[in-house]
C-alpha cells in the first residue's frame, strides 16, 4: 500500500470522524431542543384544560351583561316616552299661558288652593277652569318640584 493511498484513508477517516462528531453534535442539540418543546407541549397542555372554564365564564359574564343593558334599554325607552309625554303637557301648558287662559296668577291661585287643602274638583268651579287644566296644574308643580331622579 503506497503512502498516498494511506493519506486517502487518513483524511477519509478524519472527515468521517468529523462528520461523526458533527452528526452527535447537532443531534443532541436537536435532542434539547425536542425536550424543550416537550415541556412547553406538556405545560400547553396544562394550561388548555383551563380554557373551557376561562370561556364559559366569560360567557356567563357577556350573558348577564347584555341581560343587564336590555333591562336598562326597555327602563330607558319607558322613561323617554314618560319624557315625551311630560314635554307634551309642559308644550300645553306653554300655549295655554301664550294664549292668557292661565297666567301666572291664575296658576299661583291654583297652588294657593291647593295649599289650603281644596281638591281639583273644587277648585275648578271657584276659578271657572277646566277641572283637567286643574289637575294638570298640579301634576306638573308636582313634576317640576321633584328631584331629578324622579322625573328620570
Amino acid at each position: 500500500m503506497s503512502i498516498t493511498t494511506i493519506i486517502h484513508i487518513l483524511v477519509e477517516i478524519a472527515l468521517l470522524v468529523v462528520l461523526v462528531v458533527l452528526f452527535t453534535y447537532t443531534v443532541k442539540k436537536l435532542e434539547a431542543r425536542l425536550k424543550q418543546l416537550e415541556n412547553k407541549v406538556t405545560h400547553l397542555s396544562t394550561i388548555s384544560k383551563y380554557f373551557p372554564e376561562f370561556i364559559e365564564k366569560g360567557e356567563s359574564i357577556t350573558k348577564n351583561i347584555t341581560e343587564d343593558l336590555l333591562l336598562k334599554q326597555d327602563v330607558l325607552k319607558k322613561l323617554i316616552v314618560e319624557a315625551e309625554k311630560a314635554s307634551e303637557k309642559l308644550s300645553y301648558v306653554e300655549e295655554k299661558i301664550k294664549e292668557k287662559k292661565l297666567d301666572k296668577g291664575t296658576i299661583d291661585k291654583v297652588l294657593i288652593l291647593v295649599n289650603q287643602g281644596f281638591t281639583p274638583a273644587e277648585i275648578a268651579p271657584k276659578l271657572n277652569i277646566p277641572l283637567g287644566e286643574i289637575e294638570l296644574i298640579i301634576k306638573l308643580r308636582k313634576y317640576l318640584s321633584s328631584p331629578i331622579k324622579e322625573k328620570l
